[in-house]
């Protein structure tokens, strides 16, 4: 369990799957060829930021997370490394057939990631890789198969807020574990980490909501908020029902499901 919790699946394979059901909305059907490659790219990308982030962890974690894979000596460190430099290689091999700027944009994200776990991730800028990675995934997609309009524009308002949200609900369980640490989470609290990860949340629905109504789809917009007032109302006790990770999994799961929603009605 140690080792495969050291990709971190949860997050990668919710990621890759609302990545290939957005190409399931961009078009009607789209090249398997190109779902496939969306797919496996994606899920390496992910692996490989998930494996970059448990090799940085590792001095703290030996200290604080001992059961994980690379303190207990179950993955050597160097054996990590090549991990992460593998996935990463492997994602920007199999994503190289599609157009050269959906490519970069793929690149992009990869970028976001492994910055905000060797550089970012103890700073006051903590947020900014996750805010600028999660409206790249639609803009990917869409670009991938040449599907893009000016409606998705509202992508980046609704990505940035959803990137702050996820942001903080993630860093939150670990605020007992890095007390020293300065990352945007730790600077404010558990208590304002989890006011504001909902707050933007709230937010992100209600612009959503506002645009699918404004453009006449109001049975999504009506779901969103719907769907926003059920995340609300477990938030506090998430924790205590799927445990330390309880409120980045449902905040995580309710942002792809409003994600897909969205871009069923602007897309």
């Amino acid at each position: 369990m140690s080792l495969i919790r050291v990709v971190h699946p949860f997050p990668s394979l919710l990621v890759t799957a609302v990545t290939v059901g957005m190409a399931f909305i961009a078009a009607n059907e789209p090249p398997m060829t190109t779902v496939a490659v969306l797919c496996v790219g994606m899920l390496c990308f992910q692996f490989a930021i998930g494996v970059a982030n448990d090799v940085v962890d590792a001095p703290e974690d030996a200290a604080t997370k001992p059961w994980k894979a690379i303190p207990r000596g179950l993955l050597p460190r160097r054996h990590a490394v090549a991990a992460a430099a593998g996935f990463a290689g492997a994602g920007m091999l199999v994503t190289s057939g599609l157009p050269f700027g959906a490519w970069l944009v793929g690149l992009g994200g990869l970028v976001c990631g492994l910055v905000y776990d060797v550089q970012l991730k103890r700073t006051a800028l903590s947020w900014l890789p996750l805010a600028v990675a999660i409206p790249l995934v639609p803009v990917w997609v869409y670009l991938s198969l040449d599907a893009w309009d000016a409606a998705l524009l509202w992508v980046f308002p609704l990505g940035v807020l959803l990137g702050l949200s996820l942001h903080l609900a993630n860093q939150l369980p670990d605020l007992a574990f890095e007390p020293g640490s300065g990352g945007a989470a730790h600077r404010i609290g558990a208590r304002r980490t989890m006011a504001a990860s909902l707050g933007l949340y709230g937010a992100a629905a209600v612009i959503a909501s506002a645009v699918l109504f404004a453009t006449s789809v109001a049975g999504l917009g009506a779901l969103v908020a719907f769907g926003a007032l059920f995340t609300g109302s477990l938030a506090s006790r998430s924790m205590s029902f799927f445990g330390r990770d309880g409120f980045f999994g449902l905040l995580a799961t309710s942002s792809g499901l409003m994600g897909v929603i969205f871009l069923v009605g602007v897309g």
